[in-house]
């Protein structure tokens, strides 16, 4: 009788041992899984990171003044008929200063030149210059503040590159080099009477 409690004793401690170190296991092996998600979710991490610094990789920065344009495009002038063109892009202040853009030129020679906004879906003139905040930027897009090319008649065909000149408040020329010309889609702005605009009187004329 002795022996056979005896071997059911041990019988038993035997079961709880081997269930002690079963669950020790389990317990390692889920904490093994738990450490191990962070890493898998590392490639996603990754692969935005590299996504972000593709993107900015493929910005462009013409010139290497106070004011660099990022991404600048001349729109494609296929027409012409349509004298008029616009440039975009963004434009960078590298100073700690504000700076005031009055004017421009291009080297596209004998041209109107005005920069323009646009408001409640009408283009119009700003005299007052465009302030390009101190390390800031300002965005030249359609529907919003843009280069206005006047009174060009020839083409300009996408693939090409025009020079383009800021003048600023305080007198300074600022070289804006090799800006692409791109097809863009025509906005929808209402030129108004700027379409048929006598530009008698204006500075830039004839740049």
């Amino acid at each position: 009788m002795n022996k056979r409690i005896g071997a059911a004793l041990s019988a038993a401690l035997t079961a709880l041992a081997l269930t002690a170190c079963s669950d020790d296991q389990a317990a390692e092996e889920q904490n093994t899984a738990e450490q191990a998600t962070p890493a898998e979710s590392t490639p996603t991490t990754e692969a935005s990171e590299s996504a972000a610094s593709e993107t900015a990789a493929n910005a462009t920065l013409a010139g290497s003044g106070d004011i660099q344009l990022e991404n600048g495009t001349v729109r494609a002038k296929t027409e012409p008929d349509a004298a008029m063109t616009s440039v975009f892009g963004t434009l960078h202040n590298t100073t700690a200063e504000d700076i005031t853009i009055t004017g421009f030129t291009t080297s596209l020679g004998e041209a109107h030149y005005e920069l323009h906004e646009t408001v409640d879906g009408v283009m119009r003139p700003v005299d007052s210059g465009f302030v390009v905040p101190a390390g800031g930027t300002l965005e030249l897009a359609p529907g919003g503040h843009h280069l206005m090319i006047m009174d060009y008649q020839p083409t300009i065909e996408a693939g090409g590159t025009v020079d383009i000149t800021l003048e600023t408040a305080d007198a300074k020329r600022i070289e804006i080099p090799g800006v692409a010309v791109r097809t863009m889609i025509p906005g929808h702005e209402d030129y108004g009477d700027h379409a048929g605009h006598d530009h008698a009187g204006h500075d830039h004329e004839g740049h």
